[in-house]
């Protein structure tokens, strides 16, 4: 069932469990990119559209870390969420971040897509563009690295997700969001590792930018929820 208020409440609740995080958070981030400017707060994530989240089966999917934004974008309150929400309104048009590698979003909302409705053909879902962004609305999601990262996953990266504070913010967000699935794209070991007491369903997939062809992937994906022959969310 889709509850705007209770997304929204969800929602509320992260936005303040990031406030209470930001200076712990910051500094690790800072050890770990000594050589940055550190914004002054971390980014929100969560359930992107409040209006197409169905809480009861809600999907999570956490990456590893969103690169190229800058201490202005902070300072102007531009947070992924919100801005997330937007892109999937609207499109790709303005959205500078995304539509650099628009490949890994187009994955992202193609995976939501299938687990929406394991029944969709393959190769419709693959084909998928303009429809793939908007599927995103029907996620939460989040980064391990809540900060900003390079442009490849290095030792700044693996470092953070390694500490405990890092550890520590995502099992509040599972904690706050209830996902009964989540998806990991490309950060498997560090949830696995992170989420010792979660009993939902953990899927594992590469990072959405990888390399790798659409179709393989999404038959990967589907080997892994078709046990549970149940669609995750809702149209």
């Amino acid at each position: 069932m889709i509850r705007a208020d209770r997304n929204a409440e969800i929602n509320e609740i992260l936005r303040n469990e990031y406030y209470s995080f930001t200076v712990p958070f910051l500094t690790e981030w800072s050890a770990a990119f000594d050589k940055e400017v550190p914004p002054s707060r971390i980014n929100e994530f969560g359930i992107i559209d409040e209006k197409r989240y169905d809480t009861d089966k809600g999907v999570l999917f956490v990456c590893k870390e969103t690169n190229n934004w800058d201490n202005e974008d902070y300072e102007k309150g531009i947070l992924f969420r919100g801005w997330m929400e937007g892109i999937t309104q609207h499109g790709l048009t303005g959205g500078d971040h995304i539509s650099q590698h628009p490949n890994m979003w187009y994955n992202i909302g193609r995976w939501a897509t299938l687990i929406c409705g394991p029944s969709t053909s393959i190769d419709e879902i693959a084909d998928m563009k303009a429809s793939a962004i908007s599927a995103i609305g029907m996620i939460a999601f989040t980064n391990i690295n809540k900060v900003r990262g390079k442009k490849s996953s290095r030792n700044e990266y693996h470092q953070l997700a390694k500490s405990r504070i890092a550890g520590e913010l995502l099992r509040r967000e599972v904690e706050i969001i209830k996902p009964q699935l989540i998806v990991c794209c490309g950060t498997y070991n560090t949830v696995v590792k992170s989420l010792h007491d979660y009993e939902g369903q953990i899927i594992k997939m590469p990072h959405p930018g990888a390399r790798k062809k659409k179709t393989k992937m999404l038959y990967e994906l589907l080997r892994q929820i078709t046990p549970k022959k149940e669609d995750y969310c809702n149209y």
